[in-house]
């Protein structure tokens, strides 16, 4: 079973991603908050038979820090560097320039993809 780890505040997108990756046979875990997710990364340093997750659903604007800083942490860190990370975000691309200095693994803009269209590029990113 693929592991998806989603870093998203907004409640009502959660539930909906809930829903289809529950369909879709993925396990999720879900986080609302960057330090949550800070935690999660030293957690997979500090103990290294946790299972990763095959990819990251990153939001950028969470209520206590930015997307960047959480996708920066998972660069910077030997246990959790070559997980795919998809950022998700509603900001414009022009926007997003100090974005594409942390390697995030795609962009997904929120108001042009539909859940079932996120569904697909992550699975066609995981065969």
């Amino acid at each position: 079973m693929k592991k998806i780890l989603i870093i998203e505040d907004d409640s009502a997108i959660v539930d909906i991603y809930k829903i289809i990756f529950k369909k879709a046979s993925f396990e999720a875990e879900f986080m609302s908050s960057g330090q949550e997710a800070m935690d999660r990364i030293k957690a997979f340093v500090e103990d290294e038979s946790q299972v990763k997750p095959d990819v990251v659903l990153l939001d950028l604007i969470l209520p206590d820090m930015n997307g960047i800083e959480v996708l920066k942490a998972i660069r910077n860190t030997s246990a959790t560097k070559d997980i795919i990370v998809f950022i998700l975000t509603n900001q414009e691309k022009t926007q997003l320039t100090e974005l594409s200095e942390a390697r995030p693994d795609k962009i997904i803009i929120k108001a042009n993809t539909s859940p079932t269209q996120l569904l697909e590029i992550i699975e066609k990113q995981l065969q």
